[in-house]
């Protein structure tokens, strides 16, 4: 019995509940079955929520101290209820889908099983990501029942618990709304797909062909944490996750080869914090923005590809520009795979190639994403190393399904925000409040917007983070007159970037805590190291030519004067680019890199004349022997 009630004693339960999950999501997303919207979100909750239950414990407990039998008979209670859900919800199925919105009776039964299903999914948001989201579920939560006790600026008319009950749960407005409506879909089909290009080990190409193309370049680890995790990132939906996935190699190999421990732990910090910017997957918020600004897929990822590229540029030109004056050494000959190696094991790359191809013809997202999966088992078969047995390819399923269960927590959670944002229109004061303070100001607008972001984005993972700033934030910049898909992509920058923001940047406190470096410290390098990311979302709302937006020759225009603008704007952050840059020099290059960034022909003849200006006395200063102080040669 003391097996039985363990954490231990009921992983076999948790596993092939997981694996039900998977083969659920198979049978009804691939066209094999077919079940109800509603149905399929309910059931999917229930699926996660159990799962949430059965793997992880509700705190931490000191290494080598037992969870008490109450406490796994509670998560075993709480477990079956949320199965209770779905199966009340599927026997009351035609009743529920047919009801007449706020007019019929919501049942003693459909009130207790809201409060229940609303409590369980704050406290599996609690067990998977803390507190921040829990904290604005409950406090927009508390805003429905008593706002209307509230001043005057911020109340509402007052609603009755049925009505709550019935927008929150009995709705696709709340718990079951569009963010579990898109887990339940398009991001458990890549978390699928990331899940098994990881167990079938046809990811550490990423690995090797990134250490592979730095091998011969200066402070070369740090060029492979940016290809690695920007490959990696990509497909995996946490930056935090991202950081302990690659870094655990990187950052040592950085430490080795010279950089600081703060700098290393940043570098990693800001290149697996730009995998969500990055497509064609960014995390896969990219198909969460498709659906919230009805731009579409294709759009999006056109829209994000040359400010992720500006972003990863600005960082590799630093990261190179830190090695250069320091000297620093580069990748350890030991770690370089052999060329013959990596060339041979480059059809592991395939499956995303299947992925990005069938994206681009403008394919099903679901499809493109089990298609892209099943690719990856193919090609998996041709190398034993990769190769799936038959317990290895179900581990592979629940490895699916465990992937799946914090982002589908933040999911469901978001549910609740939004569902509370339309119940009381609270979402329309915030806009029309910060709209008012901005006066006609767009600039003062997107600080506030940017400020907003920061905080609603502060520990909250990538999907729930843009979920929230895109419900609140977004509407404010189209109401300005920015286009959807430019708002949606501003303030899903934003949030993203709360992730190496001081003081609450947890990817940059994750690269710190491997680096063995301080938080703070590492937390304002990778600010500095990713400042690209915070200058650009302001200058593509009033340039869209940075997201693709114009005619081609004008975007392409924009993409060479922002590339070159990015470089030198790396320089001036750097203090360096062909030796030591005086104060006046920094100045200059960075004056040259923003307003070559900023499209228009204006702003790029001053771009280049002030960086032609800053290398001419680079060269000056070379030809004279004057070298920085860094590169131990002669001042």
């Amino acid at each position: 019995m003391t097996l039985a009630l363990s954490r231990q004693g009921i992983k076999p339960i948790a596993w092939l509940l997981g694996l039900a999950l998977a083969l659920f999501q198979i049978w009804f997303t691939t066209g094999f079955g077919v079940l109800d919207g509603s149905m399929m979100r309910v059931a999917y909750v229930a699926f996660i929520t159990a799962l949430i239950f059965l793997y992880v414990p509700g705190r931490k407990l000191p290494e080598g101290k037992q969870e008490s039998r109450i406490a796994i008979l509670v998560d075993l209670c709480c477990a079956a209820l949320a199965i209770a859900t779905a199966v009340y919800f599927a026997m009351h199925l035609t009743e529920i889908t047919t009801r007449m919105r706020y007019i019929d009776d919501v049942t003693a039964w459909d009130k207790f099983f809201a409060c229940v299903t609303v409590l369980l999914v704050l406290e599996i948001t609690r067990r998977t990501t803390g507190w921040a989201l829990v904290v604005v579920a409950g406090t927009l939560l508390l805003y429905a029942f008593f706002g209307d006790m509230l001043p005057r600026a911020v109340k509402h008319t007052g609603f009755s618990f049925d009505v709550i009950v019935e927008h929150l749960f009995l709705l696709n407005e709340g718990v079951y709304g569009i963010p579990i409506g898109t887990a339940t879909t398009t991001l458990f089909g890549f978390i699928m797909f990331g899940a098994f290009l990881e167990r079938s080990k046809m990811s550490s190409i990423f690995m090797d062909l990134a250490c592979l193309l730095t091998k011969n370049s200066q402070g070369g680890p740090a060029k492979v944490a940016i290809f690695a995790s920007a490959l990696f990132g990509t497909i995996s939906g946490s930056a935090s996750a991202n950081v302990y996935g690659t870094g655990i190699f990187t950052i040592p190999l950085m430490k080795k080869v010279g950089y600081r421990p703060a700098f290393a732990g940043a570098v990693e910090a800001v290149a697996s914090t730009g995998g969500q910017l990055m497509p064609p997957v960014m995390g896969t918020a990219a198909f969460l923005m498709a659906d919230l600004s009805g731009a579409g897929y294709l759009n999006v990822a056109k829209a994000a590809l040359l400010p992720a590229i500006m972003y990863y540029l600005a960082l590799l030109t630093m990261i190179h520009l830190e090695a250069v004056k320091r000297n620093l050494g580069r990748t350890p000959a030991e770690l370089i795979p052999e060329a013959k190696s990596v060339v041979r094991r480059l059809y592991y790359l395939l499956p995303i190639g299947v992925l990005i191809a069938l994206l681009a013809m403008g394919r099903n997202v679901v499809f493109c994403a089990n298609i892209a999966t099943l690719s990856a088992v193919i090609l998996a078969m041709f190398k034993a190393e990769t190769r799936f047995t038959f317990k290895s390819f179900l581990d592979a399923l629940v490895a699916s399904s465990r992937s799946a269960l914090m982002v589908s927590a933040c999911c469901a959670c978001s549910g609740i925000i939004i569902g509370v944002l339309s119940l009381t229109g609270i979402g329309y004061k915030f806009i029309n409040l910060i709209t008012i303070l901005a006066g006609n100001s767009l600039f003062l607008l997107m600080v506030y917007l940017m400020l907003t972001s920061f905080v609603l984005g502060m520990g909250v993972p990538t999907t729930p983070a843009y979920i929230v700033v895109a419900t609140l934030g977004a509407p404010a910049l189209i109401k300005a007159g920015a286009a959807p898909i430019v708002a949606h992509m501003f303030v899903f920058y934003y949030a993203i970037l709360s992730f190496i923001t001081p003081p609450v940047c947890v990817a940059a406190f994750a690269g710190a805590a491997i680096a063995g470096s301080k938080a703070m410290d590492t937390g304002f390098t990778a600010f500095k190291l990713g400042i690209v990311a915070f200058i650009v979302p302001y200058m593509f709302v009033y340039q869209p030519a940075l997201l693709g937006i114009g005619a081609t020759g004008e975007i392409l225009w924009a993409a060479c004067t922002a590339l070159v603008g990015v470089i030198g704007l790396a320089a001036g952050m750097q203090g360096w680019l062909l030796c030591a840059a005086s104060p006046l020099e920094r100045l200059i290059f960075i004056g040259g890199g923003l307003t070559l960034i900023y499209p228009g022909l204006m702003t790029d003849f001053i771009g280049f004349g002030l960086l032609g200006l800053a290398l001419a006395i680079q060269l000056a200063k070379k030809r004279s022997g004057k070298y920085g102080p860094l590169s131990g040669q002669a001042a």
